[in-house]
């Protein structure tokens, strides 16, 4: 049932990083194909970087070398241009225990491999190098995907490495899975004997992605779901691409999951690709995740997905209206980490049901895309006590500056890390909103190209303001006390010095830089207790700066920009990590 608070749309469907999955594969002339030969080099290289190595040639063979630093004799790479020949990957159980990839002398190699520093390592160790090298997190991007390293490449090495990874079930608990609908049958023997070698009462982690989607949209694999739900109970962590068309098959094996926790979910583009009245609600995890506390949806309706709201505390939305952020912030309350990426501007006229958000343990929050207007809309009803980092991105994220001020002060929290990028830079507004936001620490800033950093920020970071503070005080008479005179209320006004943002530690810069290297200078000099401009200054504890003019020393200075310093600014530089 949808909820009644947000209306559907019938004729807007959701875009986003969907339209890139399309351009992609559109495309198809992706960095995708190299041979197995320069795969491997290229995996490894990662492994050994784990391990000490010597320096020269490495072959890392049991019976056949794989070259991993002498060029000339390593295997012709394809064109980069060019799709590699569709071979389905092997069962592992029958691999074979050696490769072609190197034409090299099998003596020769079987005398050079045991000196290798690598095989002197005991194997535990070795299956922990693996391990690193397996679960290493990647890019979100195909060819991230198809590149990262899995125990299918690590048992083709050598037979010592093959004994090994298959003798570690840990190493098989993190299940891969890139869809080809050529190769379907044969995947679906691998995940069997996939499954089957990782320990019965190891928690699973699962990445479930399709080479061709629209391959897809006809025929679900609905196989390969039905051997997965076999292991529901064992689920740990997703990150599913779910066609729509196998909820049903899904809810009819009514899977439990007590141990989930992470989910990530994204459709089919040619499911993402309809309205919203024609989308089916992804109702599959509805009352049967007790410890989920981690999603991530990408291209959903929010008000269709059946999902426990108050029970997470890391929230990632892609692809979304203003109006979704409020459903769905109104109903995680629990929230420690948010991220609203790419919000969508509302020019489908959805009505927006502003409600007053109040999230107590919220400590990170990054909104991304739409307009600053509907972030400034976002800002000026949250409540957040506890936020310490705030990043927001948006071309005119100006129009949400007095918002992030009157935020902040609402919520009495301590903002000590602020970013904002991938906005037109406005140096006037940026101080006016900094010059409210005392408690920040680190300073982040990627403005767009069209409006170079001037002397503006620098100035007021170098200079001290003042600000008119009136303190009043109240006299009351007292009748059972002769010694308090009684008198009328009076209020006294004093100029007290403050600085601009006195707790400031580290500042970040990327983009162009029209400043003077001489207002550059003397703002360093002046915040890092260096050279004869440097005020009063306060260490670099817990603590927060006060007024009076005490600001704490500026640790960190680091800017990409398109101007080139004399050497003596580029020593200041290098000493604060510049």
């Amino acid at each position: 049932m949808h909820d009644s608070t947000m209306a559907p749309t019938v004729a807007q469907t959701k875009p986003g990083d969907l339209v890139t999955r399309s351009a992609s594969r559109m495309a198809k002339l992706q960095l995708r194909a190299r041979r197995k030969g320069s795969k491997l080099r290229g995996v490894f290289k990662k492994v050994v970087e784990r391990v000490s190595t010597r320096a020269g040639s490495i072959v890392l063979c049991g019976t056949i070398g794989v070259i991993l630093h002498e060029p000339e004799t390593s295997v012709t790479q394809t064109n980069e241009d060019q799709d590699p020949p569709n071979r389905p990957p092997k069962v592992i159980s029958e691999i074979p225990s050696t490769l072609s990839l190197a034409t090299v002398d099998g003596d020769l190699t079987t005398n050079r491999n045991p000196d290798l520093p690598i095989h002197t390592l005991p194997p535990e160790l070795l299956a922990e190098v693996f391990a690193m090298a397996c679960f290493s997190e990647v890019a979100a991007t195909n060819t991230a995907r198809r590149e990262r390293t899995t125990p299918l490449i690590l048992v083709q090495i050598c037979s010592h490495w093959r004994q090994i990874v298959l003798s570690t079930p840990h190493l098989w608990s993190w299940v891969l899975i890139r869809l080809y609908r050529s190769k379907y049958d044969s995947q679906l023997e691998i995940l069997k004997d996939w499954i089957g070698r990782s320990s019965p009462n190891q928690p699973l982690t699962i990445e479930l992605s399709f080479e061709d989607e629209d391959a897809w949209v006809a025929k679900p694999p609905h196989e390969l779901l039905q051997i997965l739900l076999k292991e529901s109970r064992r689920w740990r962590s997703i990150d599913l691409t779910l066609p729509e068309a196998c909820y049903q098959r899904i809810k009819a094996t009514k899977p439990q999951f007590p141990m989930l926790e992470k989910i990530a979910l994204q459709p089919l583009l040619a499911d993402a690709h309809v309205s919203q009245t024609e989308r089916k609600r992804l109702d599959v995890f509805e009352g049967v995740v007790p410890t989920l506390t981690h999603l991530r949806l990408n291209g959903y309706y929010l008000d269709d997905c059946g999902l426990p709201w108050d029970q997470l505390q890391d929230l990632v939305l892609q692809h979304i209206y203003v109006d979704e952020c409020f459903y769905a912030l109104n109903r995680a309350q629990n929230l420690v980490r948010c991220t609203l990426s790419t919000m969508l501007v509302n020019d489908c006229n959805r009505p927006v049901k502003k409600v007053q958000l109040t999230l107590p343990h919220l400590k990170r929050l990054r909104i991304q895309g739409a307009s600053g207007t509907d972030q400034a809309t976002l800002l000026a009803h949250l409540n957040a006590p506890a936020l310490s980092e705030l990043i927001i991105s948006s071309s005119d994220a100006s129009a949400a500056f007095p918002d992030v001020v009157k935020m902040v002060a609402r919520s009495d929290c301590i903002l000590r890390t602020f970013e904002v990028n991938g906005f037109d830079l406005d140096e006037a507004a940026l101080v006016e909103m900094l010059n409210g936001l005392p408690t920040i620490e680190e300073l982040h800033l990627v403005p767009n190209p069209n409006a170079p950093l001037a002397n503006g920020l620098l100035d007021a970071l170098r200079d001290s303001q003042t600000s008119t503070l009136t303190s009043t005080t109240t006299i009351t008479s007292n009748p059972s006390s002769s010694s308090v005179p009684s008198g009328p209320t009076t209020s006294a006004t004093t100029s007290v010095p403050t600085s601009f943002l006195p707790n400031l530690q580290c500042l970040e810069y990327e983009g162009e830089a029209a400043f003077e290297e001489e207002t550059l200078v003397r703002m360093i000099r002046s915040r890092s207790g260096s050279g004869s401009e440097c005020g009063q200054m306060e260490g670099s504890g817990d603590g927060m700066g006060s007024s009076g003019g005490l600001v704490r020393k500026l640790e960190v200075v680091k800017l990409a920009v398109n101007k080139s310093f004399s050497s003596d600014c580029q020593t200041l530089l290098s000493s604060l990590g510049g």
